[in-house]
């Protein structure tokens, strides 16, 4: 008996590593407790319906026909909803053979596949979610004695350990998305790097550049360069990273630079940034350097459509604000556009209306509020 107690223990254990394993160690559990079997149940604390519901042992018809009908007929719930972790219940700790008999659940659902007795106890509880695991015995095997609670109360703080370890996984699992997928919404290109220069993460903006190849590709799981002094300058300040990340805070690089367009256009500016905390993302966590990559262009029209949306604003209006945002005085912007000053001044006559701006100042310090633009879905 207590070597099946330890592969009980341990299968528990591997449940909460593995959700997968989660029916194999509530079988050990309803083999080591005596049952015809589990289950593990997670009610949602708000609308008390079921998040989840594993079990072993149990024909499939009874577990589609307790979730559709019976679940809500439940009387063992409902001790359940006012317990706290750690708790154990049982039949006759909360009914008697005359209640039984009354109860839908008791005299219709489980008489139906044999079923009659059962052992639980709480795994969570708080005001977002409830978890009780089950074993269900036959009305052969009888109600549970003072050798099956004890093994349940042996049990149960295994149970509970797993079960938030389970959770803690997967909470890690959906946020280690969390990074990447923010990024994904910047108009700039950026990407997470490892140590030898191996691309882990590229945002849509990234790609969307080095599709372009127009002085900077993704080759062979790397960025690559169209001038030799840009691959000097990244491997320089990765390198830098690199020995940052090792706790060398003695490190210095330039990490910002151009990278000039075959094409000719305005180059790209790259900057690379040490990235010290690494605990949010998967990809991440073996990144040593994020790296950004702003095209002008790009960036530029992602802008002005952001301003267009926000304020309302003409093409016209909204370019002149983007040029603002961006540095340029009036007379720069009619002088780049060959526009005569009348109409660059009607133009932000009507961009500080419909801002609420009274001044040139308090319109440019708006606008620089808004330097972060998001790429269109």
């Amino acid at each position: 008996m207590q070597g099946d107690i330890f592969a009980t223990v341990e299968a528990i254990h591997a449940a909460g590593l593995d959700a997968a394993l989660w029916p194999r160690a509530i079988e050990l559990m309803t083999c080591s407790i005596g049952g015809v079997g589990g289950t593990l149940e997670v009610i949602d604390g708000q609308t008390r319906r079921h998040r989840e519901f594993i079990s072993q042992g149990l024909p499939t018809v009874a577990e589609m026909e307790y979730l559709d009908q019976y679940a809500a007929l439940n009387v063992r719930m409902l001790s359940d909803l006012t317990a706290k972790i750690g708790d154990i219940s049982h039949d006759y700790a909360i009914l008697d053979a005359d209640a039984m008999a009354r109860s839908p659940f008791y005299a219709e659902f489980l008489r139906r596949y044999d079923l009659r007795f059962f052992i639980s106890g709480i795994v969570a509880s708080s005001a977002q979610e409830l978890a009780v695991i089950s074993v269900q015995r036959s009305a052969r095997q009888g109600h549970v004695g003072n050798g099956e609670i004890g093994l349940m109360r042996r049990l149960l703080p295994h149970i509970s350990q797993a079960f938030d370890v389970a959770r803690r996984l997967k909470g890690a699992t959906a946020a280690s998305h969390a990074l990447e997928s923010a990024l994904d919404w910047l108009a700039d290109g950026v990407a997470l790097l490892g140590a030898d220069g191996a691309v882990l993460f590229a945002n849509e903006g990234f790609h969307a550049i080095a599709r372009r190849d127009d002085g900077l590709r993704l080759r062979k799981g790397g960025i690559e360069f169209a001038v030799s002094e840009a691959r000097e300058r990244l491997q320089s300040a990765l390198a830098a990273a690199a020995r940052l990340a090792g706790g060398d805070v003695r490190t210095t690089a330039t990490p910002d630079f151009t990278v000039p367009r075959r094409s000719g256009g305005e180059p790209y500016l790259v900057s690379v940034r040490p990235l010290l905390d690494r605990s949010h993302s998967r990809q991440s966590a073996k990144a040593v350097a994020i790296v950004f990559v702003r095209d002008p262009l790009a960036r530029g029209a992602a802008a002005i459509g952001m301003l267009r949306d926000l304020f309302g604003l003409t093409e016209a209006e909204a370019a002149l604000a983007q040029a603002l945002q961006s540095g340029a005085t009036v007379n720069d912007y009619a002088r780049t556009r060959r526009l005569s000053l009348n109409t660059v001044y009607t133009h932000l006559r009507r961009l500080r209306e419909k801002t609420g701006s009274n001044r040139l100042p308090e319109l440019i310090h708006k606008l620089n509020e808004l330097r972060l633009p998001l790429r269109a879905e």
